[in-house]
């Protein structure tokens, strides 16, 4: 009986989520105003950024990048997870850009999502983009 409780905890902790980085939010990206907001004040909000960037002109940009990963159910299944597993991948990237003073000029953020690994579910079901070849 032990060896099923060992087995059920050692699935539950691989089908755990895993992510790495700073996850920034719309919310909080849509509080930091351009002309007012200064670095400063995004990094003591936001934390370290992923990196950090002085261009030749005095300007900066800050970047943080989040990433997460979801495996699949069937990835844990004997001899199909191999065929048929895989996992879910969302990932963000926000660029900041400040003025040789540390004001905010510009930031952007962009997202995109992708799987690994063969999906076992039907065409139909897969998400549809606004724009041909592309999905969201």
């Amino acid at each position: 009986m032990k060896r099923i409780y060992v087995l059920i905890m050692l699935c539950s902790a691989l089908a755990a989520c895993i992510s790495a980085g700073v996850d920034v939010k719309p919310e909080q990206l849509s509080s930091f105003k351009q002309g007012v907001t200064s670095l400063d004040e995004v990094v003591a909000v936001l934390g370290s950024p992923t990196a950090q960037t002085t261009l030749s002109d005095g300007s900066t940009v800050l970047i943080y990048s989040f990433v997460t990963s979801r495996p699949r159910p069937e990835s844990f299944i004997p001899l199909i997870g191999s065929l048929f597993g895989g996992a879910d991948t969302q990932s963000s990237t926000v660029v900041f850009e400040f003025d040789e003073n540390g004001v905010l000029t510009s930031q952007r953020r962009t997202t995109s999502s992708g799987a690994q690994g063969l999906s076992a579910k039907t065409p139909g079901t897969l998400p549809q983009s606004d724009e041909p070849g592309q999905t969201k």
